[in-house]
C-alpha cells in the first residue's frame, strides 16, 4: 500500500503542448509549471512523432498548424491503437460553435479558448489528468467487493437544472439519453441511488455551493461524469467545480449543440477510462502501471 500511495506521489504525468507560436508554447509551458514532464511540437508532423516515441498522458493541441491543422492531427492520432486514449485539449482562437461540436465529435476531451486564464486552464488539465484515476480507482473498489451488476442499456442523464435552463437545453438532453430532472443535491442523490445515471449535468445557480455539491455527489458516484453549467463571466467556479473533480464546466449562456457534445464528450471519456481499466486488469503487466497524482500540488507538497 506504502508502495502504491509512493508513486501517486512521485509520478510526472507527460504533457505534449502543440502550437505553431514557439511564444504561446512558452506562455502555455509557464502556466503548467505544476507539470514539468512537458515536451513540445510546433508542427502536427512532429507532435505525431514525439507523440508516438513516448505516449502522453495529455496533448494540448492549437487548431491553427501548418500544413497540418490541428483537426487532421488529432483525427490521426484517435484513429492509432496506441494514442487514441490519450486525451486531447484543443486551445484555439477559434471561438465557433460548429468546430466545438466537431472537435468533440473527433474524439476531443476539451476545446479551450484564446486568450488564456491561467487558473481556468490549469483546472482543466488537472481535471484531464484526474479522471483516469478516479474511474480507475471507483471501478477497482467495485471489482474487488463484488462482481459488477448487469447496468439496464441505454444512458441515463440526472439534470439538476433551473427552470431556465431545462426549457432551453431539454431536447438537447433527452438526444443524450434518458433524462431525470431534480432541483437539489439531496434529491440527485436519493434518485441516483435508484436510476443511477450516466453522466450528471449541474447548474450552478441550483445550489450555494457549487464545489460541495459536485464533492457530495462523487462521493457516493464516483465513476459518474459531472457537468457544470456555470456563467462565462465567473472563473472561480469554473476553477473550483473542476479541482473539485468535475468532469466539465459550460459556460452559460451555452447553445444547446455544444452542451450536447460537451456531455457526451464527458460520457465518452468516461467510457474509454473504463476500457483502459479493463484492458490493465486484463493484461499482466496492469499492476506496474503508475497511477495519476489528484493534484500536482499535493504531490510537490509531499
Amino acid at each position: 500500500m506504502d508502495k502504491a500511495e509512493n508513486c501517486t506521489s512521485t509520478y510526472q504525468p507527460r504533457l505534449l503542448l502543440v502550437d505553431d507560436d514557439p511564444a504561446m508554447i512558452r506562455i502555455i509551458g509557464e502556466m503548467l509549471a505544476e507539470f514539468p514532464n512537458q515536451r513540445f511540437a510546433t508542427t502536427g508532423e512532429a507532435a505525431l512523432a514525439l507523440a508516438r516515441e513516448s505516449t502522453p498522458d495529455l496533448i494540448l493541441l492549437d487548431a491553427n498548424l501548418p500544413n497540418m491543422t490541428g483537426f487532421d492531427v488529432c483525427e490521426i492520432l484517435k484513429s492509432d491503437a496506441k494514442l487514441a486514449r490519450v486525451p486531447v485539449i484543443f486551445v484555439t482562437s477559434h471561438d465557433a460553435p460548429a468546430l466545438e461540436v466537431d472537435a468533440f465529435r473527433m474524439g476531443a476531451a476539451d476545446y479551450v479558448i484564446k486568450p488564456l486564464v491561467a487558473p481556468r486552464l490549469q483546472a482543466r488539465v488537472r481535471a484531464q489528468l484526474r479522471l483516469k484515476r478516479r474511474v480507475m480507482e471507483a471501478q477497482a473498489r467495485l471489482l474487488e467487493a463484488k462482481p459488477a451488476a448487469t447496468k439496464p442499456t441505454g444512458v441515463r442523464v440526472l439534470g439538476m437544472l433551473t427552470d431556465e435552463t431545462v426549457e432551453a437545453h431539454r431536447h438537447a438532453l433527452e438526444a443524450i439519453g434518458a433524462l431525470d430532472l431534480v432541483k437539489d443535491c439531496e434529491a440527485a442523490l436519493r434518485l441516483a441511488r435508484s436510476k443511477e445515471p450516466d453522466a450528471i449535468v449541474l447548474d450552478a445557480r441550483c445550489c450555494d455551493n457549487p464545489r460541495d455539491t459536485v464533492r457530495a455527489l462523487l462521493a457516493e458516484l464516483a465513476h459518474v461524469p459531472i457537468v457544470v453549467l456555470a456563467d462565462a463571466r465567473d472563473v472561480e467556479t469554473e476553477q473550483c467545480t473542476l479541482d473539485a473533480g468535475a468532469a466539465d464546466v459550460i459556460a452559460k449562456p451555452a447553445r444547446s449543440g455544444v452542451l450536447q457534445a460537451r456531455v457526451q464528450g464527458a460520457l465518452a471519456s468516461a467510457r474509454r477510462a473504463r476500457e483502459e481499466l479493463r484492458a490493465l486488469l486484463e493484461s499482466a503487466g496492469g499492476a506496474s502501471v503508475h497511477p495519476f497524482p489528484v493534484f500536482a500540488r499535493d504531490a510537490r507538497a509531499s
